[in-house]
């Protein structure tokens, strides 16, 4: 009898402190960021969705995709109302509210410029005076992030700042570069564009998940992320999206 209350006292306790033991499903955040992840027809597509879907697929944990705008799903996710997002990348300041599965994808970080200009950049001292466009809510590195010698000019959506580019109202955008391009040759006017060579910063991306909540998934997450860097699936994904979307 007494081994029955221990077993009965035990298990409640497990289910009192390891909420993702008996979580039904893992509420996810995607945002709009082709060709990494977007929402076509209502439905979730992007080489980092496929990533996720089969990680969480082959860890045999369910999952749902909610596409919202990226300071959104931000706040929710914080705060507890979903689980997790991604792409999410790590730094000092979100570090008490998210922990992080394991990097899932490289994005490197160059600026476009106008065809004509004459900017060039090796640190972040050659940004100074100029007026450099950013999104609202996204993370450039702390070295940026903090930078007060520059005007930074924030907008919702990478097409916006392109505009401002190409128009004149910006220096210069730093944008992943498979999405910048992505974006530029969507909207039609990529040869008014140059990138320049030297990278802000190469960042990992990860799914970010509400802070103490999700240990267990993330240990199985990261085991098949890096069966699937191992595997090279992770690059099969990217290079069947270039091949079949003639990036």
């Amino acid at each position: 009898m007494k081994n029955k209350s221990a077993f009965f006292i035990l298990v409640l306790v497990l289910l009192l402190f390891c909420p993702d033991l008996h979580a039904k499903k893992i509420q996810l955040v995607y945002v709009s960021f082709p060709p990494y992840e977007d929402s076509i027809n209502n439905k979730p597509a992007g080489i980092l969705v496929q990533i996720v879907i089969q990680a969480f697929t082959r860890a045999d944990i369910e999952y749902n995709l909610t596409f919202l705008p990226f300071k959104r799903g931000y706040d929710l996710v914080k705060e507890g109302k979903y689980d997790g997002l991604f792409n999410f990348y790590k730094i000092d300041k979100r570090l008490p509210y998210f922990d992080y599965s394991t990097p899932i994808i490289k994005n490197p970080l160059v600026f476009f410029v106008r065809r004509d200009s004459s900017m060039t950049y090796q640190s972040i001292n050659d940004l100074k005076d100029k007026k450099i466009g950013v999104m609202i809510g996204y993370t450039y590195g702390k070295e940026f992030d903090d930078a007060k010698n520059f005007i930074k000019d924030a907008a919702a959506e990478h097409v916006h700042h392109f505009r401002k580019v190409l128009f004149g109202r910006i220096d210069a955008y730093p944008c992943d570069k498979m999405v910048g391009i992505y974006t530029a040759r969507k909207e039609g006017y990529m040869d008014e564009f140059k990138i320049l060579p030297n990278p802000l910063k190469i960042m990992n991306g990860h799914i970010g998940f509400t802070k103490g909540k999700h240990t267990l998934v993330i240990e199985k997450i990261n085991q098949q992320i890096k069966q699937m860097e191992d595997s090279c699936e992770i690059d099969q994904i990217i290079d069947n999206y270039i091949i079949h979307n003639q990036y």
